[in-house]
């Protein structure tokens, strides 16, 4: 897209709380179901402004002024993440709501190329490990974030949520869902201590330096909440290696040639937060499931033609896809 000049009143909202004078130009970098992101660059400074996309699936899942509160909390943490600048929710405000944050420059963000010698794949595993458990071992209460979640019986609400907004934008049949439901109510283990939780960790919801294989941040954490942290650790190792046909592009690097299997990171993890985990599989499972849910409302979208990306028409496939990848998962057959 093409960067666009910002006129009032915007571009002074922007000089007001930046102190960068402009002129100020826009231009959106992202789409799907995340909060647009936009870079924003004044006549001495770049920032990324996020803001609900305007197919939103749903308004909960895209309060810019939630992330603010939780970028606002990270950021005297070791939790890497991008440092919040200010909220706008003024409606005189041209694309309000939105927050402004820092732009983590020299960074690159990491997909089916590995910008790095072939050897650094595994440094990349480790990297986003261990900002996982930095995550997940991070005192919430401490940092102010008491009441942003509902840890109290989490894994007990998950099934029946993600099984009932999928019954509610429902298009067309998919027999697995009630399956893996079945299953994942049959097999649901005690869970683990509340905790933060990113709620859409993978690979390519991270930066890294662009010239060594080290994680500058941790991005997009719309869906995070306070729960059961293995739901994490579920669709990072989900997705990652070799796997069924679903969502080929996600995290697409750790199908190259010597990149580390599920089970280095799943090592790796135990060793950060000192403890082993031995219910990965439902978790893994649950995670598959989940995003199924989430993204089948993008292929309705696509359907009444609210959505006409190709990522919404690829959903076609990679929705079933991922219900196959859930059942395998699961020790069933599709």
């Amino acid at each position: 897209m093409t960067a666009q000049l910002l006129q009032r009143p915007l571009s002074d909202w922007l000089t007001g709380r930046t102190g960068d004078p402009g002129p100020w130009e826009l231009k959106r970098l992202t789409g799907g179901n995340s909060n647009e992101t936009c870079l924003v660059s004044g006549a001495d400074a770049r920032f990324v402004l996020r803001r609900p996309p305007s197919h939103a699936l749903s308004a909960s899942a895209h309060s810019v002024a939630r992330e603010h509160r939780l970028l606002s909390a990270l950021a005297p943490t070791p939790v890497r993440a991008p440092r919040p600048i200010a909220l706008c929710e003024d409606p005189e405000v041209p694309l309000a709501p939105f927050l402004v944050m820092e732009h983590v420059r020299d960074s690159v963000s990491i997909t089916d190329t590995l910008p790095y010698p072939e050897a650094a794949v595994t440094k990349v595993a480790d990297e986003v490990v261990d900002a996982l458990a930095a995550v997940h071992t991070l005192d919430w209460r401490a940092a102010g974030l008491t009441g942003f979640g509902r840890p109290e019986r989490f894994l007990d609400r998950q099934v029946t949520r993600w099984y009932r907004q999928w019954e509610g934008i429902a298009r067309r049949p998919l027999p697995a869902m009630p399956k893996i439901a079945t299953w994942l109510d049959e097999h649901q283990p005690e869970g683990s201590p509340p905790a933060l939780l990113h709620g859409d960790f993978h690979l390519d919801n991270c930066l890294f330096a662009t010239h060594e294989p080290r994680l500058t941040a941790v991005i997009d954490w719309e869906m995070a909440t306070i729960g059961d942290p293995l739901l994490d650790l579920g669709l990072l190792l989900a997705l990652w290696g070799e796997r069924g046909t679903a969502m080929p592009a996600i995290q697409a690097v750790s199908r190259v040639p010597g990149a580390p299997g599920r089970g280095h990171l799943l090592a790796r993890y135990e060793d950060a937060v000192g403890r082993t985990i031995p219910d990965i599989r439902y978790y893994r499972c649950l995670a598959l499931f989940k995003l199924a849910a989430i993204v089948e409302a993008a292929w309705s979208q696509f359907l009444t033609g609210e959505l006409t990306t190709d990522y919404a028409a690829a959903l076609e496939h990679d929705v079933p896809a991922l219900l196959d990848d859930a059942l395998a998962t699961a020790g069933a057959t599709p």
